[in-house]
């Protein structure tokens, strides 16, 4: 970070005489104090630009100046200027640049503040509200960190004032960071990023695409850019047209292309521009890794969606989820994850998933890889077109067994490549469908009664809210089993083609929960980048061993409830079988042992000594297990 500093013009003229860069002024804002910029209230509302440390939301943010167009529930007009001290360039010949960091610390769609910057040789506030600015922006992407580079060679010989102008209202906030003039080298050429598919088939073009900026002083009209795999060069020229400040796109003639199976740590360098040495190589340098794959897995397409019964709007996921797992039943995940002030959240799922795709409701994103969405039926569907053909590296797949009320998970991924350094990670959630409630915490407020908004899956024709009564919830996120990231080591690093990797997780199924009704949802996550690879979705009775499902079809408890005795109805196999009942705090209050049992059998159990409430009967043999709830009243 560089330190608030305007820098003698005895020295600016020798360090310019030898062709090297010169800054004229930056300010980190690392000390603090603004009190050499000048500020203009315009909108008279008394709130200014000030010092902030937005760390916390923006990690590549420290300390950062701030203009706020809603803050504590207070909407601003926010007209702020703020004026930087007088940059003198009097004697500065040749290319000038303004550069600087800016963002938004808001969600969408919060984060589309509106922001001017003007170069004047004046500070008052009549000159610059006379001014046409150099460059305005409404912000597209929230929560980022994000840089420009203006051209001010035609200030050369002035001196000149900076202001920066927040210009917006009902949004959150807009900073600002890194305030640089200078002279920059002639020929810098950043290499921003590189963009290529994670994982393809044998002998399939992959394109390479590269984001560059001009940092230096002269348009960029050539670059040479090399990738290299550990053992070969791929070196081409490319003809661009990349102004002072611009970034571009831009794509390498010679694809990625492999016809045996495994990973390639691929390195791509900027090795000229315009013919010569970049002045600044120290940027010119991007890593990614490509895996060709032995056979594609199968895609299924998961989407998470922030919900909640205060959300009026949030009916839209609930009918959009409705669709796309009756019309993509093997192929479409849903997730719903409550949120707020809700009977259904889990905290740590919502938090995590907010921080991920901000704070509006309702709100999705498929495979966490996309920009928050409305999940209406029709931006599911197109959403999930754009990821169900992708290439995936793995096959996932879920078993269990059971004990009373205890799952053992299996869960396994095959992988289809050679993996020297892979970084994923596995995790588990539960959702739970036929969800309901009796207390009023469980309606749901809907904003499309009364037909308000047009047809919505029926709830055009449900009162506002919809009681409890009215209403079951489905795809409910229960419990995320392993952490929103996976669980740390689950996966080992180096993998081998076909190889098939086992994680075993553990759930206890909670007593105000249905078995029927759970479903387990395994994922799994590139840690790279915190996004879904694939996932798979299988009831609980499903998962469950032959064995199991056997037992659990053969049995019947009844009455239930019940007040002095329950029936334990089943056909049995000449084994001998245990019947445990616990209360909901996991003690055993009953332990009757029953061997060579075979044929049709009745067994009678007397409740007069146990405490009304709920209980959970098990019936096991040596092989198989089964639970149900018991409810006992007195």
């Amino acid at each position: 970070m560089k330190q608030k500093k305007l820098l003698p013009l005895m020295l600016v003229c020798t360090i310019i005489s030898t062709s090297i860069a010169q800054t004229y002024f930056s300010d980190d804002f690392s000390d603090g104090d603004i009190s050499d910029w000048t500020q203009y209230d315009a909108d008279g509302d008394n709130n200014q630009w000030s010092f902030v440390n937005f760390s916390s939301v923006i990690s590549e943010f420290d300390s950062s100046i701030v203009s706020y167009s809603w803050y504590d529930n207070t909407i601003y007009t926010a007209d702020n200027y703020i004026v930087s001290p007088a940059i003198d360039l009097t004697n500065v010949t040749g290319g000038i640049t303004l550069s600087y960091a800016y963002g938004s610390a808001s969600p969408p769609p919060f984060h589309e503040e509106t922001y001017s910057v003007y170069v004047t040789t004046g500070n008052d506030l009549a000159t610059l509200q006379g001014a046409t600015a150099i460059h305005t922006e409404t912000l597209a992407t929230s929560k980022t960190r994000e840089t420009n580079i203006l051209d001010l060679s035609a200030y050369a010989g002035q001196t000149i004032y900076v202001t920066f102008r927040h210009n917006c209202t009902d949004r959150y906030t807009i900073i600002i960071d890194d305030v640089v003039v200078k002279t920059p080298l002639s020929t810098d050429a950043l290499l921003e990023s590189v963009s290529l598919n994670k994982y393809s088939m044998p002998s399939t073009d992959n394109t390479l695409s590269l984001e560059i900026s001009n940092n230096g002083s002269n348009d960029i009209s050539a670059i040479e850019v090399n990738w290299n795999d550990g053992t070969d060069d791929h070196i081409s020229t490319i003809n661009v047209n990349i102004p002072i400040g611009a970034t571009a796109s831009v794509d390498h003639p010679i694809a990625v292309n492999y016809s045996t199976i495994g990973q390639q740590n691929i390195t791509v360098t900027i090795t000229t521009v315009n013919g010569t040495n970049d002045d600044n190589p120290g940027n010119n340098v991007q890593n990614t890794i490509f895996n060709t794959l032995s056979q594609s897995g199968t895609k299924k397409v998961l989407a998470e969606e922030q919900t909640g019964t205060w959300c009026g709007y949030c009916p839209v996921g609930d009918v959009g989820f409705d669709y796309m797992t009756s019309t993509y039943p093997d192929t479409f995940i849903g997730i719903a994850v409550h949120g707020g002030a809700d009977p259904m959240t889990v905290f740590d799922y919502s938090f995590s998933l907010s921080d991920l795709i901000g704070d509006a409701y309702p709100a999705a994103s498929i495979d966490r890889t996309t920009a928050p969405f409305t999940p209406s039926q029709t931006d599911l569907e197109n959403n999930y077109n754009t990821h169900i053909n992708k290439i995936t590296p793995a096959d996932l797949e879920l078993s269990s067994t059971i004990s009373g009320s205890d799952l053992a998970i299996t869960a396994e991924a095959t992988f289809y490549s050679n993996f020297s350094t892979a970084n994923f990670r596995l995790g588990l959630i539960i959702i739970e469908n036929g969800v309901t409630g009796t207390d009023s915490s469980y309606d749901q407020i809907n904003y499309f009664a009364n037909n308000a908004h047009g047809p919505m899956g029926g709830y055009e024709n449900l009162p506002n809210p919809v009681p409890a009564s009215q209403m079951v919830y489905d795809h409910v996120a229960r419990e995320i089993i392993g952490g929103f990231e996976g669980e740390d080591n689950s996966v080992p690093t180096t993998i081998t083609d076909t190889q098939t990797v086992q994680y075993n997780f553990n759930y206890t199924i909670p007593s105000t929960s249905s078995q029927d009704n759970l479903y387990m949802i395994l994922v799994l996550i590139d840690n790279t980048d915190g996004t879904i690879v694939n996932a798979t979705q299988k009831s609980i009775n499903d998962s469950l061993s032959t064995s199991d499902l056997e037992l659990a079809s053969a049995i019947s408890i009844y009455p239930n409830p019940t007040t002095d005795k329950f029936n334990i109805a089943f056909d049995a196999t000449n084994a001998n079988y245990a019947i445990t009942v616990t209360d909901m705090l996991g003690r055993t209050v009953l332990t009757q042992q029953y061997n060579n049992l075979s044929g049709n059998n009745t067994i009678e159990i007397s409740t007069e000594k146990f405490s009304a409430g709920q209980y959970i009967v098990t019936i096991a043999t040596s092989n198989a297990s089964y639970s149900k709830r018991l409810i006992i009243n007195n």
